[in-house]
């Protein structure tokens, strides 16, 4: 099936408009983990690129117009799609692990291991290239570089990098910020995947089949089946502290999240108003990601608008026309009060739940 001819394009996307909140959270929580930025300043002037550029010349096979050229065709569909300004470079690599990456610092690469390839269909396939342009899209590059050297090098690096003393203090920080970077950073480019192939059941497919595959069993995986099993990972640890505490400690040596809880995940967000509303032109485009917020901050307008996202519920400003947490678009939403968030109506002058005031330039007069 592959791509199809009357696949939308996204003009000026930012990818703000697809972020997942919790990726968002983990990147800003990242920035502020003391030593990373020298860390990865030194991992781009010594090691990253020049790394990647002997791997990938040597041991790999870059896709281009005549190499493979089906499909570096639909992987520049794809890039234009999600609006990638500068096209990475595709490698496929013979390697027996189930895989794919892209690192980078300013030549940016993506990987695709065979042993990946050989288990997906091709609509599969796109949708694992497509989730990589995602990484690039969303800027995850720098971070992803720098986990994938602790991955191949350990945390000997760390050491070597920073003054004298001062790795051995740093190394489990920057591991354990990147790890949970990593997990919430996927969950934004399986995001990015659906909006290249604009192919649900490929995504989840693709996502289904990291969780458990074999090319000889001939029934297809039931992704319903899948999510039940997702749903069932969420209760272990309602009724045991022990499962619970079992639970976390495999959970935080994860560079992923688990694939059974991104198929349900994924599987939901494309029946969202807000995958629904990009589809529709209505995103938010390059140069409005200012407006974005964390959870937790307040507003500084008397009202503003409740967001229509049951998984947000956030208050943006009441001239914002999409959502300052989620992005979601924001027209029709519930007018809410700007101190208390709680909902008010169009002609109020005062919220009924905490007196402030909504309609000051009224009062005033």
């Amino acid at each position: 099936m592959a791509l199809t001819a009357d696949l939308k394009e996204f003009p000026n996307l930012s990818h703000t408009a697809f972020q997942h909140q919790a990726d968002r959270q983990a990147t800003e929580s990242l920035k502020k983990v003391p030593l990373l930025p020298q860390f990865t300043r030194f991992l781009s002037e010594k090691i990253a690129e020049r790394y990647m550029r002997i791997k990938h010349t040597s041991s790999s096979i870059k896709v281009g117009p005549n190499q493979y050229p089906s499909l570096y065709k639909q992987y520049v569909r794809m890039a234009q799609v999600l609006d990638v300004r500068k096209l990475p470079s595709l490698h496929i690599s013979t390697e027996m692990q189930i895989n794919a990456f892209a690192m980078g610092m300013e030549n940016y690469s993506i990987v695709v291991c065979s042993a990946l390839i050989d288990i997906m269909t091709e609509d599969e396939l796109l949708a694992i290239i497509g989730h990589e342009l995602g990484h690039v899209k969303c800027d995850h590059v720098l971070y992803n570089s720098a986990a994938n050297v602790l991955r191949n090098f350990g945390t000997t690096i760390i050491e070597q990098a920073l003054p004298m003393g001062m790795g051995q203090v740093a190394s489990l920080g920057i591991q354990l910020a990147l790890l949970d970077w990593s997990r919430k950073a996927e969950l934004s480019c399986d995001r990015a995947a659906l909006l290249a192939t604009q192919n649900p059941e490929a995504v989840a497919g693709a996502l289904g089949k990291l969780a458990g595959y074999s090319k000889h069993l001939q029934e297809n995986i039931n992704l319903e089946e899948v999510k039940i099993q997702a749903a069932q990972y969420h209760e272990i640890g309602e009724d045991s502290l022990i499962d619970k505490m079992m639970k976390l400690y495999l959970f935080v040596q994860e560079t992923h999240p688990y694939p059974t809880v991104r198929v349900k995940e994924i599987t939901g967000w494309a029946e969202s108003e807000d995958y629904k509303n990009i589809l529709n032109g209505q995103y938010r485009k390059l140069g409005e990601e200012t407006k974005l917020k964390l959870v937790g901050q307040k507003l500084t307008t008397p009202r503003g608008k409740l967001c229509p996202n049951p998984k947000c519920q956030q208050v943006s400003t009441e001239d914002d026309s999409f959502c300052s947490y989620c992005s979601a678009n924001l027209r029709g939403a519930q007018l809410a009060c700007g101190q208390c968030s709680k909902p008010v109506d169009q002609g109020w002058k005062m919220c009924a739940n905490c007196g402030n005031q909504l309609i000051l330039d009224q009062i005033e007069a």
